[in-house]
């Protein structure tokens, strides 16, 4: 299976206790998500380790995970600083004009007028709307809204591009 087959939505930061515990970071919106999953990944060096989630507990913003088979301090100390990964096919399915980040990165950012704005890098969430992290030509990093209809005026899924209308660009 190929790193394009899986989404990375989350890392395995410490262990947690002596019994298996893993402190985790989660990258899902919200962060609970994360354990909507049955059977996650860990990427160890060049392969993948599938694991079931037994358990899990969030107390503030401390995020604690058992996995099946970790029963000891040892090897959830294996098995720190993974990153936490599913398979792409257990999404759920979205709506047609709802979009997941990890497959917009990468899309060139235009005016519509058609002036090239950039590489859409990365997002950021604000609260108020997200806001898309733009690599412009000379390397300067704009910021965007991903306000649809508003700003973002189209996205072409097949063509790679987002067209909007922005005109705050260094």
């Amino acid at each position: 299976m190929n790193d394009q087959e899986k989404l990375v939505i989350g890392r395995v930061s410490s262990p947690h206790g002596i019994k298996g515990w893993l402190k985790i970071l989660s990258y899902t919106d919200p962060v609970e998500n994360i354990f909507s999953y049955k059977s996650i990944f860990l990427k160890k060096r060049n392969g993948y380790l599938s694991y079931e989630i037994e358990d899990y507990s969030i107390s503030g913003k401390i995020i604690r995970m058992k996995l099946k088979g970790v029963d000891d301090r040892n090897h959830s100390e294996d098995i720190a600083e993974c990153e936490i990964l599913i398979n792409r096919d257990d999404l759920p399915e979205i709506s047609s004009d709802s979009y997941y980040w990890a497959d917009l990165i990468g899309f060139q950012i235009k005016r519509e007028g058609g002036e090239d704005l950039g590489i859409l890098d990365s997002f950021l969430e604000t609260g108020s709307n997200d806001v898309m992290v733009v690599i412009g030509i000379n390397k300067n990093r704009n910021l965007i809204p991903f306000i649809n209809r508003d700003v973002v005026k189209t996205v072409d899924m097949e063509g790679k591009v987002i067209i909007v209308d922005w005109d705050e660009i260094e």
